[in-house]
């Protein structure tokens, strides 16, 4: 006899451009329930506007997860926040889950994102990552809220230790990851769309491009120029998300 994984409110680590989107279209796919207007998983308000969970208190966020299991929502994404994440992790009908990428691919794909969506006007990584201030979007997510230095050793060992407790912290790309999330979350679909900039969706971005005057861009987008390369992330930008990483999925 199979055993089917208890009905929880799954609550969805959704780091930017490591496997967020794929993860929501997985839930949707699989029959999930969430919240009525949501932008990407994300729960907005009547009037369309993201919910700043990650600003949530501890007591504001277990009376969120309370109002909406009462409601039978089963999946919400959040963006991070520490206060909420701890709030997730001590609630008997929550299960935490989470999607990791490799932070150099990482840093990449949101420079791609953002340069092909018109969000930036930066032609190389390394003003895009100066300008931006980009710097362990893996970190600063889970520590949002606590005055912690994020470069210090104490942040890695507190941000490490939150994401251990997690019921389930998926590295993208690897072979065994879905078996994980049937095996967790009973979900059997798993052909979804992943929302990469240069998949499935790249005629939407180049007709979007077009209506902004970026003809160049998609251009550039339909030739399936890439910009930037790995070799150019600075180990600054992505030491300790990276450390992070070493220390979740390699020890």
């Amino acid at each position: 006899m199979i055993d089917v994984p208890e009905k929880k409110l799954n609550v969805f680590l959704h780091f930017r451009k490591a496997g967020g989107t794929r993860m929501v279209n997985l839930a949707i796919e699989n029959g999930e329930k969430l919240w009525g207007k949501h932008d990407n998983g994300k729960p907005c308000t009547p009037f369309g506007s993201t919910i700043d969970l990650p600003s949530y208190t501890k007591e504001e966020s277990l009376q969120f997860f309370e109002d909406a299991i009462a409601t039978e929502i089963s999946f919400v994404s959040v963006a991070g926040g520490y206060s909420i994440l701890e709030a997730a992790l001590s609630h008997p009908q929550v299960r935490t889950i989470c999607s990791l990428r490799d932070p150099m691919e990482t840093c990449l794909s949101n420079y791609n994102y953002d340069f092909y969506l018109a969000e930036t006007h930066e032609r190389k990584l390394s003003t895009y990552i100066e300008n931006r201030g980009y710097s362990n979007p893996f970190m600063k997510s889970i520590l949002h809220g606590e005055e912690y230095n994020f470069s210090s050793e104490e942040s890695i060992e507190k941000a490490v230790g939150l994401l251990q407790r997690f019921d389930l912290c998926i590295e993208l790309g690897h072979p065994e990851s879905d078996t994980l999330l049937s095996n967790h979350l009973g979900w059997e679909c798993f052909d979804v769309k992943s929302h990469s900039t240069q998949g499935e969706d790249r005629l939407w971005k180049m007709v979007n491009m077009i209506k902004k005057g970026r003809f160049v861009r998609a251009v550039l987008l339909f030739l399936g120029n890439k910009r930037g390369t790995l070799e150019e992330v600075p180990l600054t930008a992505i030491k300790h998300d990276q450390e992070l990483m070493n220390r979740l999925f390699k020890e």
